[in-house]
């Protein structure tokens, strides 16, 4: 599989074109498709990258096709396009795992900068939670959106996964056993001080808990519930730093 490979699915052949174009000029090797039936047969007998799709298409639409997409190619990263608010669908496309949508007319550079991201999540991202529940769920998401993940329960079994895994960002709830949240932040930051750390708790003063530590230590705060988008965005901004 070439390491830059990419599917532009649109009716709208101007479109195609454009994002064709567009791509190979940043070093892309591109396949087209004019429909969702066509798409779902080329991600069927070849392998992309990633693939970029319109949602509202005759026939089948970008939605429909991700899903099949997805059951065929499971890891398969799909950014879909829209100029209409089709929240059900779109919502749908979100539990599923689609690793963006996008409004259109789509911005280009952030397109780019998303593709460049996707592509760099080689190190795993770690995720550090007691609640087991939560823990599996958050992983099976992140996991179809695209990034490699590993899990810990506790903060032991998080520092020796540190140590052999080395990730690129770590997810961490600041509420682990005894430790306080400034010491849970200390001894993570300590044993991989590469590694973006990212917190989160459902305490509304744990921000204010950590603020005795250096302010870079910790890349983002998160207020538990979050939308996975929100972590989704950061650990985006993460992998096109480092890539």
């Amino acid at each position: 599989m070439t390491a830059k490979r990419a599917l532009v699915v649109d009716d709208d052949r101007s479109m195609v074109r454009t994002l064709t174009d567009v791509l190979k000029l940043k070093g892309w090797e591109v396949a087209n498709a004019y429909s969702g039936t066509e798409a779902v047969e080329a991600v069927t007998h070849g392998s992309f990258s990633v693939v970029l799709m319109d949602v509202r298409m005759p026939g089948m639409d970008g939605v429909s096709a991700f899903k099949v997409m997805k059951q065929r190619r499971p890891d398969l990263r799909v950014v879909l396009m829209t100029a209409y608010a089709a929240q059900d669908l779109l919502a749908d496309a979100e539990r599923e795992g689609v690793l963006r949508v996008m409004p259109k007319p789509v911005d280009v550079s952030a397109l780019l900068s998303l593709l460049t991201a996707s592509l760099s999540r080689q190190r795993p991202i770690l995720l550090v939670d007691h609640d087991a529940a939560f823990l599996l769920s958050l992983n099976e998401v992140l996991r179809l959106r695209g990034f490699n993940t590993e899990v810990a329960e506790d903060l032991d079994q998080a520092t020796k996964l540190m140590n052999d895994r080395r990730p690129a960002a770590v997810l961490l709830h600041l509420n682990l056993g005894k430790r306080s949240p400034r010491e849970v932040v200390t001894v993570v930051h300590e044993k991989g001080p590469a590694s973006a750390l990212i917190v989160y708790s459902g305490q509304p003063d744990a921000q204010d808990a950590v603020g005795a530590v250096p302010s870079e230590w910790i890349r983002a705060f998160l207020q538990k519930p979050f939308a996975v988008d929100q972590v989704t965005r950061v650990l985006d901004g993460i992998s096109a730093s480092d890539g």
